[in-house]
């Protein structure tokens, strides 16, 4: 069985800085260590999702759903040649890691084989990471360790303006 995690002083002045900026009410699992926001009754088009993870997040992994859509190239939005697909302006999710991470493990995938999916992630120190089917040649997957700050990331389309509902799995483990 594992021990309570208990939500520090930190986290808790976090989830209440991201619960008052966005104007919504949040919500905390029971006897886990991640809050989820969700802003989509203002624009289920853009589902944006902030979450809140402390080492050894259960359960993990964390899944959040959202669909993609949007216009602007992701070399655009990243000011790097080698991010493809199109996405929206805003972040589909932040994640906001409360502590330094040895190993982060973020994976997009959809049900339907023929989507082609794209993912960017913007860290704090103008970090930027792109990916692109390295899972099983198909989906984006990123594996990094991390430090504590927010990451703003956004999930594309190979074509502008398509929309493709997926989900993203976020775990301290690779996923297989």
């Amino acid at each position: 069985m594992l021990g309570r995690q208990f939500e520090t002083d930190s986290m808790r002045a976090m989830r209440k800085r991201i619960w008052l900026s966005l104007g919504l009410g949040a919500a905390t699992l029971a006897g886990t260590s991640y809050i989820i926001l969700n802003s989509a009754i203002f624009n289920p088009a853009i589902a944006q999702t902030a979450v809140a993870l402390a080492r050894n997040f259960r359960p993990d992994p964390v899944k959040l759903q959202g669909r993609t859509g949007g216009s602007v190239s992701m070399t655009s939005l990243s000011g790097q040649a080698n991010c493809r697909g199109f996405a929206s302006e805003q972040p589909n999710h932040t994640i906001n890691l409360t502590a330094n991470f040895p190993l982060v493990d973020f994976l997009v995938y959809t049900k339907n084989v023929n989507d082609d999916t794209t993912m960017m992630i913007k860290g704090p120190n103008g970090l930027v990471m792109c990916a692109d089917d390295e899972y099983r040649g198909r989906n984006p997957q990123l594996t990094r360790r991390l430090p504590e700050g927010s990451y703003q990331i956004w999930v594309g389309a190979r074509n502008a303006n398509q929309s493709v509902n997926y989900t993203l799995s976020v775990s301290e483990i690779k996923q297989k």
